[in-house]
């Protein structure tokens, strides 16, 4: 007789897709990339003035 094989999920493939090892892309804090364009579209200028800075 021959062993019945299960279609279960690949272990390897469930590691790789899990969303703890995706490729994140750090904003820098400071230097060069660190402008915020989303200050100009608030409304709220105190705001704006707190993202700019």
């Amino acid at each position: 007789m021959a062993k019945k094989y299960s279609r279960g999920p690949n272990k390897a493939k469930v590691l790789v897709s899990d969303p703890r090892y995706r490729a994140r892309q750090e904003k820098p804090a400071k230097g060069k990339g660190s402008y915020r364009r989303e200050a100009f579209s608030l409304q709220d200028e105190k705001a704006s003035v707190f993202l700019a800075a």
